[in-house]
């Protein structure tokens, strides 16, 4: 399994937002510096981690253009894919990685793997 690094991003987002907030509650109560200071790293974890959402929905959207794509185009190949809809091949293999493990996609072999709808 290939990790690409939206999801490294999104996981990376998470945890350390997550880890923040744990420590700022740990400093804002227990710690040995000022209230403030923990109040102010859970804030930022928090802020961290919701950022993740928004990661969330760009993928989600990312995901629809090359469900969209693939509708009107099956059998397209990666190639073909990043030429039709102008992003990396980077993020467009982690979405059709993404898409396939969830069952949306169908890989197809040949000369060049393509894929389609799975319905």
């Amino acid at each position: 399994m290939t990790i690409y690094g939206d999801d490294l991003i999104r996981i990376t987002h998470r945890a350390t937002g997550l880890s923040a907030c744990a420590f700022g509650v740990y400093d804002a109560v227990a710690g040995a510096g000022s209230d403030v200071h923990g109040l102010v790293m859970t804030y930022c974890g928090a802020v961290l981690a919701y950022t993740t959402g928004s990661f969330l929905d760009y993928l989600r959207r990312r995901d629809t253009q090359l469900v969209a794509h693939l509708a009107g185009n099956p059998g397209s190949s990666l190639p073909q894919i990043c030429a039709a809809t102008g992003l990396h091949e980077d993020q467009v293999g982690s979405s059709l990685q993404r898409l396939t493990r969830d069952g949306l996609l169908l890989p197809e072999s040949g000369a060049a793997v393509a894929y389609r709808l799975s319905r």
